[in-house]
């Protein structure tokens, strides 16, 4: 438990939030509209954000690690995107037609992983890998998906399995049990999903074997970023390219949080891995809803009107988000930004690690870039059940410590990540690694 003094700092800070929370759950479930953002004893709510900070109803200042769970990675309002926006809306908001940007959108993303030979747009993450996989199974005619225990692909019922199973439900770590997340969740439907661990090429061998000829695809985050940060070992994102090819199935990468973050064309490059198909959302809109999936050509004219697998949307490339996100990724997200988040992620990483020794706390940071997670255990994850060791209590006793003294660490769950954003500074990493010296003593005395 999180120690009542801890507590009682932040509900002092937070009477507004609170009584926000009270009105607002009256009507909506949980009082707040997406159920990850709920927290006990009660989340606070955001009045205004600019560049790297956000304000709360009570007036506190937070440096923001949040950044809208990877989505800002502009910064909130940043200048170039308030432009595009506020241009783009003086000319109509929504068309429903389609409209030049789009095609100048694509390109770029094409630009930045040119192993793709078409992309189609969505409007989030969830919807990306759900016509992904459709997709994949048109292409190949068959039915059966693999997913990697820990890792999350959005709200559809295919691929809400075994994100965070309980132990004793998650069956043995080399062949995962199949644990459906959700009430309402049809078994049927879930059927023809298979679960492998991360970072055991030989498990994932087996399973293909036994289910030769039956797979469609296999979609996997390339770095996991649903537990923390677990980073593949060495060679194995090439090993599994390998098995994809020899048992004749696709390789998706989800790279809705990796992608232009880690770096311009995401995981892809960062490790040289040519996968079959790409899901990319959140840093590539801008701060808007926005997401695309991609794939070889031949994969992709499986698509309507090309060929005959749906895909539609009434949002989907709608002028706003587009524009923010042409803007982020032309004016914004140069390699110098690039380079930018990347060194202060590093700083950040680096300094979180040099007061844990200080301290003389059990941790670990795991960290990519500019993304990085404080794991309470006294080893380095290479998969969900190694994550799943971190010690919540002490985690939640940071994280509240770091909100109490105005650092947004990484989202209200204990397995997101911080994120760095191109407008945050030396001296606020500065400022954060010193918070955290003081969080992680109080955790030590907890």
């Amino acid at each position: 438990m999180v120690k009542e003094e801890t507590l009682k700092t932040y509900t002092n800070r937070t009477q507004k939030s609170k009584k926000l929370w009270e009105e607002a759950r009256e009507f909506i479930p949980g009082g707040i509209a997406s159920g990850v953002r709920y927290f006990e004893p009660h989340p606070f709510f955001l009045s205004k954000a600019k560049g790297s900070k956000v304000w709360d109803v009570d007036g506190n200042e937070y440096i923001d690690l949040i950044m809208g769970y990877g989505i800002n990675i502009t910064g909130h309002a940043h200048p170039a995107i308030v432009d595009a926006v506020k241009e783009q809306i003086e000319k109509g908001s929504m068309y429903t037609m389609p409209h030049e940007k789009t095609a100048l959108y694509v390109k770029e993303l094409l630009r930045r992983f040119p192993m793709m030979g078409m992309f189609q747009l969505a409007n989030t993450g969830t919807e990306a890998t759900m016509h992904a996989i459709r997709v994949a199974r048109a292409y190949t005619g068959k039915d059966k998906i693999v997913k990697i225990e820990g890792c999350y692909h959005g709200q559809h019922d295919y691929l809400l399995i075994s994100i965070d199973p309980p132990r004793a439900k998650a069956g043995p770590k080399w062949a995962p049990t199949r644990y459906i997340q959700s009430e309402g969740m049809p078994r049927d439907t879930v059927k023809n999903t298979l679960v492998a661990p991360f970072n055991d090429v030989e498990s994932m061998e087996n399973l293909f074997k036994k289910h030769e000829g039956e797979i469609a695809a296999l979609i996997m985050e390339p770095i996991m970023l649903n537990c923390g940060v677990v980073l593949p070992k060495k060679g194995y994102l090439r090993e599994i390219r390998k098995l994809t090819e020899k048992y004749n199935l696709l390789l998706i990468f989800d790279e809705v949080k990796t992608g232009v973050r880690v770096a311009a064309g995401g995981a892809s490059e960062l490790y040289n891995i040519e996968p079959d198909m790409i899901t990319l959302a959140k840093a590539i809109g801008g701060g808007l809803p926005l997401a695309a999936f991609g794939g070889k050509r031949e994969i992709m004219e499986s698509l309507r009107p090309i060929g005959r697998t749906s895909h539609g949307g009434t949002y989907c490339a709608n002028p706003l988000s587009i524009s923010a996100g042409l803007a982020c990724l032309t004016e914004v997200m140069t390699n110098e930004a690039h380079r930018h988040i990347t060194n202060l992620g590093n700083q950040l990483s680096k300094g979180v690690r040099d007061m844990i020794e200080d301290v003389g706390v059990t941790a670990w940071v795991n960290s990519i870039g500019s993304l990085g997670y404080v794991f309470f255990t006294d080893m380095e994850p290479a998969n969900y059940r190694d994550a799943d060791t971190t010690d919540l209590e002490k985690t939640w006793e940071f994280w509240f410590n770091m909100v109490n003294n105005g650092v947004l660490p990484w989202g209200p769950c204990h397995f997101e990540q911080w994120y760095v954003s191109v407008v945050h500074t030396k001296d606020e990493i500065t400022k954060t690694i010193e918070t955290s010296r003081d969080a992680l003593r109080k955790v030590k005395a907890s």
